[in-house]
């Protein structure tokens, strides 16, 4: 039994569209919300969309610098990966933070709030 209590599901990780589909899902184990599941999310986005994705996280500025330290650094700069913070999250950054990764400021971003994800949840 403790050997197959490592696959004990903690949560769900999900990526949508702004209309509100379902793009990718993750099973969380018992690890928790780590930093693979975004990561693996953010492959399979780049490898089925290609070029000029721009995505929101929570905590994309915490994000980012991993992305950046990780194996798929080349290929976000190479076909032009952006992030920003949503909306609701902002507002616990740091102003410095909150300028960088604010969608006002990336061109395309529009009026959304990237907070999809958690207007689903909340259905």
């Amino acid at each position: 039994k403790k050997m197959f209590a490592i696959w004990k599901k903690s949560g769900l990780f999900i990526t949508v569209c702004w209309h509100g589909f379902l793009l990718t899902i993750c099973d969380m184990v018992r690890s928790g919300e780590l930093m693979k599941y975004p990561i693996a999310s953010l492959k399979k986005l780049m490898d089925v969309f290609g070029p000029n994705v721009l995505y929101g996280y929570d905590i994309k500025c915490a994000f980012e610098k991993i992305l950046l330290q990780s194996s798929l650094a080349n290929d976000m700069k190479w076909l032009n990966i952006q992030g920003i913070v949503s909306a609701f999250h902002r507002h616990a950054h740091n102003q410095l933070c909150q300028v960088q990764h604010h969608p006002k400021y990336m061109v395309g971003a529009g009026k959304e709030d990237f907070e999809t994800c958690e207007h689903i949840v909340k259905k």
